[in-house]
């Protein structure tokens, strides 16, 4: 997102060299300038403890499965959100958390922080975001995520850690 006003006092944003970053918008009433940014938010691949993976199918829309994921609130680290959303969606408590990668997602102007995330398998209370929930291994999982999916990029790389090997 790039401002055009500011978001503290309404005036015209003009630009304005700072240092290595070139031309920022910049509020000469406030004093300060407000960067581009992308909404931060976290994908969890969601991993019990027996190996199994859940995925989810959400309510508005999107009828393949996906992993858990959601937006980070101001305040709030990528972990804390990971545990937030996956206990919203789901009812389940994540136990750990590990952090794979982070991609930009243009579509929805999103920084992507992926985690691998272990949960303890336990009844599965759906928030009114997710119309379906299951259970599949991991080679299940696979098939069930679409090609190109994120889910399948998470999966292939918590399988890479599992077997010790060092990936970017």
């Amino acid at each position: 997102m790039t401002f055009r006003y500011c978001p503290l006092c309404g005036e015209k944003l003009l630009p304005k060299p700072i240092g290595d970053e070139g031309e920022v918008p910049f509020c000469e009433k406030c004093g300060r300038p407000f960067f581009p940014f992308s909404y931060p938010c976290v994908i969890c691949l969601c991993i019990a403890e027996d190996g199994d993976v859940l995925l989810i199918k959400q309510s508005y829309g999107i009828i393949r499965y996906v992993c858990v994921a959601g937006y980070i609130k101001a305040g709030e680290s990528a972990e804390e959100c990971a545990k937030r959303e996956i206990a919203e969606e789901t009812g389940l408590e994540m136990l750990s958390a590990h952090f794979l990668y982070s991609r930009y997602f243009e579509k929805h102007d999103n920084l992507m922080l992926a985690f691998a995330c272990r949960v303890r398998k336990s009844e599965l209370q759906l928030s009114g975001e997710v119309s379906e929930a299951k259970w599949f291994t991991p080679e299940e999982a696979e098939k069930a995520l679409f090609q190109g999916a994120y889910g399948i990029d998470m999966l292939h790389k918590w399988r890479e850690m599992q077997n010790g090997a060092v990936t970017q």
